[in-house]
């Protein structure tokens, strides 16, 4: 991709993503996107694209995530965990859900003295959540995550 390809006012992390994500580097992409944007609006946007998916199992989950988005309370972060463990941490939807979970909160339950998770592993999950949209239904990752990239950068420039 030539420099003509790039908008002036495009921050040089996203040039930096989209360079890698067009080598064998595709990974480190999704690592400086995570480190570079809101955690909240990553999440956000993540959630659409796994809406749009409509992976059986998952439609009520995405649903409390999505409230959870609007209305942040204890009861329902909960609940959004045991219907991702239920569910699968190793889908994208599962994986965004601990995610969520780990961005706010305690790790025990009620009752038990609070255990507050290590503060990069909600940007760690979601990473892998990057990495299984990037790897989903292609042949190559590298493409996936400069498709995902690219719908990034449309949507912060609209």
């Amino acid at each position: 991709m030539s420099d003509s390809n790039y908008r002036l006012d495009v921050p040089e992390w996203q040039r930096n993503a989209l360079q890698l994500a067009s080598t064998e580097q595709w990974e480190k992409s999704l690592t400086l996107w995570v480190e570079h944007v809101k955690s909240h609006e990553l999440s956000l946007w993540l959630l659409k694209r796994i809406v749009a998916l409509q992976h059986e199992g998952s439609t009520s989950l995405l649903g409390e995530m999505q409230r959870w988005y609007v209305e942040p309370e204890e009861k329902l972060r909960w609940k959004v965990f045991y219907h991702a463990e239920k569910l699968g941490f190793d889908t994208p939807a599962g994986a965004l859900a601990l995610s969520l979970f780990w961005s706010q909160g305690s790790m025990s339950p009620e009752g038990l003295e609070p255990v507050y998770p290590e503060p990069h592993l909600s940007g760690l999950m979601l990473r892998c959540v990057l990495v299984m949209l990037a790897a989903l239904d292609t042949d190559s990752p590298a493409r996936g995550a400069a498709g995902l990239l690219t719908q990034w950068f449309h949507q912060e420039i609209a």
